[in-house]
């Protein structure tokens, strides 16, 4: 783990500077956890530690690129950022690429039609890291920031929820529409079991912050 520590705190230097004034939800301090949520699904589901560390902490990159050109830059477009950003770490040419593959591919959703999309663990397991971390109470405020960075209303209700295809670079009617529409089944499709036990709390609390909401959207007492 000295080895890790190492790479990540090179890499932090780097990121917290990168990532400074973002305000979308995608901030150093979401890389962190994601980051901590991989480590504690590697422990249990194993795979290549430093791929899953370091994917996870640079999972992000295309969201400045698409902040500091004013639009969506889905995360192919972010490797040869990323690429730059791992050149000097102490991974194989392999890792590297391993590392690439599961950045490229995190954002994709089983609820989107797609299935399965990903066979390897350690893209799953990056997957399913940062999508920990778009469920329960830290995800309902970034869900809040999000919408606040691209003008969505909070909520709208004459719009009934909806569960539709996901899609990035789509956003939804509303924040409280974001949160039914991702937020609330991203837990039914994660990938690994210890994964999706965590969630269930996490699901919970989203499920009932929205009837809370809608409640007292409607003065409902």
């Amino acid at each position: 783990m000295n080895e890790i520590n190492c790479m990540i705190s090179a890499l932090r230097l780097k990121l917290t500077k990168l990532f400074e004034g973002e305000k979308s939800g995608h901030s150093i301090d979401h890389l962190e956890r994601t980051l901590n949520y991989a480590l504690c699904l590697q422990k249990k589901e194993g795979g290549d530690v430093k791929v899953i560390a370091v994917a996870a902490y640079v999972h992000d990159i295309h969201r400045i690129i698409g902040w500091h050109e004013n639009r969506f830059c889905p995360p192919e477009q972010s490797l040869n950022m990323v690429s730059e950003l791992i050149d000097d770490l102490p991974l194989t040419p392999k890792q590297k690429e391993h590392v690439l593959y599961a950045v490229c591919h995190h954002e994709e959703y089983a609820f989107s039609g797609e299935g399965v999309t990903v066979t390897d663990v350690e893209s799953k397991i990056v997957q399913d890291a940062d999508n920990l971390d778009a469920i329960g109470a830290i995800a309902i405020i970034r869900s809040f920031k999000y919408g606040m960075a691209h003008s969505m209303k909070e909520y709208d209700p004459d719009i009934q929820f909806y569960f539709s295809d996901y899609n990035e670079n789509t956003n939804d009617k509303s924040t409280i529409h974001h949160l039914y529409n991702k937020s609330l089944r991203l837990g039914s499709y994660l990938n690994t079991k210890t994964a999706r036990d965590i969630a269930v709390e996490k699901t919970k609390l989203t499920k009932d912050f929205i009837e809370l909401y809608v409640k007292e959207f409607n003065c409902e007492f």
